[in-house]
């Protein structure tokens, strides 16, 4: 079981790899029908989704625009795809699987743990905070383009405890968020305890606030918006952050 509030790089590292792969080969199988399929709970289809994934992978080593607040990160998004114009999945699949390897074989292993470095949201993070965001967008968008196309894709717990919670969730924290405490109990881990104020976070391991009990991949997906919880303290801990 990875550590939940602090994952060692390398455990990033070979979730990175796992995921990222899985995600090319799944695009790679598509047809090339399938890039107009609508995504659900996306105004992309898997053509847009694909290729927002790949403009996340060169925002890690080649694009440095960063956004400045919570309430700009989908704007820049949407920006990068719009300069994006590949939709062939097929291309889309070469270019990623030629782009992750620089990423991870090339340009990351230089960059060193305790580097500080802007990051979305007006926030600074290093590596290993990164790297678990990024991870997110291989594990979720699949997640998306299976949904979109009928394919199978599997979450891990292990992933899903990689993925939140983690300290680079701040960077979309709502500036108005009150000051409040949630302990959350993910499957068999320890309570994880997050203080949320106005525009930031702090994550800790530890127990107080209002409980949120879940297992960790219903969890992730209710964090990125892919699964409606039904539960008041999730709902309330959720509607502190802005969507991306």
């Amino acid at each position: 079981m990875p550590g939940v509030v602090d994952p060692t790089r390398v455990q990033v590292m070979d979730a990175l790899r796992a995921s990222s792969g899985r995600f090319i080969d799944l695009v790679a199988s598509l047809d090339p029908s399938d890039a107009a399929r609508p995504v659900p709970r996306l105004d992309w289809n898997v053509g847009e989704t694909v290729a927002h994934v790949l403009t996340v992978v060169r925002r890690g080593f080649a694009d440095r625009r960063r956004s400045a607040s919570a309430a700009t990160t989908a704007d820049l998004n949407q920006l990068v795809l719009d300069e994006t114009p590949e939709r062939d999945l097929g291309a889309l699949a070469s270019m990623l699987r030629e782009d992750v390897h620089t990423a991870l074989d090339l340009v990351f292993p230089k960059i060193d743990d305790d580097r500080v470095f802007p990051f979305h949201g007006g926030v600074q993070t290093t590596m290993t905070p990164a790297l678990r965001i990024v991870l997110g967008e291989y594990v979720i968008h699949g997640y998306d383009v299976a949904a979109a196309t009928d394919r199978p894709w599997t979450i891990t717990e292990a992933e899903a405890l990689l993925l939140v919670p983690g300290e680079l969730m701040s960077a979309w924290v709502r500036p108005d968020a009150p000051q409040h405490a949630y302990e959350l109990r993910l499957g068999i881990v320890p309570p994880i305890r997050f203080d949320v104020g106005p525009g930031r976070l702090q994550v800790t391991q530890g127990t107080g606030g209002d409980v949120i009990t879940m297992d960790p991949v219903p969890f992730a997906l209710a964090f990125y918006g892919r699964e409606v919880p039904d539960d008041d303290a999730v709902w309330r801990f959720l509607s502190n952050f802005v969507p991306s």
